[in-house]
């Protein structure tokens, strides 16, 4: 009795040992996972992050991007009344306006060399 009762505890010992060892390397794959799990989500913040100064900036270039447009939309409208008001001036005193001189001087007749023998 005494045998079975030895070798019984042995196996108790032995099971209680695998079982802790087997805690012990869950405890060390947890903690391994929860440290991986941090870097990755520290990433993704500096992702977002990087994501959002993009968009701002994006943001700017439209915001600035409107402003031209309005201002070029703007001196359209000034130079469209200003070539009304100079057409209706034209009309009215029935004036031609003066032609534009040539942007290249006129041509002069090239010489001709004659065949004298």
């Amino acid at each position: 009795m005494d045998e079975a009762r030895t070798t019984r505890q042995l196996s108790l010992y032995r099971n209680l040992a695998l079982a802790m060892t087997f805690l012990a390397l869950m405890g060390w794959g947890t903690a391994y996972f929860a440290r991986a799990s941090a870097a990755v989500q520290q990433h993704l913040r500096e992702e977002v992050v990087q994501l959002k100064a993009t968009q701002d900036q994006l943001l700017a270039e439209r915001d600035q991007a409107r402003a031209q447009l309005a201002a070029a939309q703007q001196e359209v409208m000034v130079l469209t009344k200003l070539l009304e008001e100079s057409q209706d001036k034209a009309s009215v005193t029935g004036s031609v306006s003066a032609p534009t001189p040539a942007s290249k001087p006129p041509r002069t007749p090239a010489k001709t060399k004659g065949k004298g023998r």
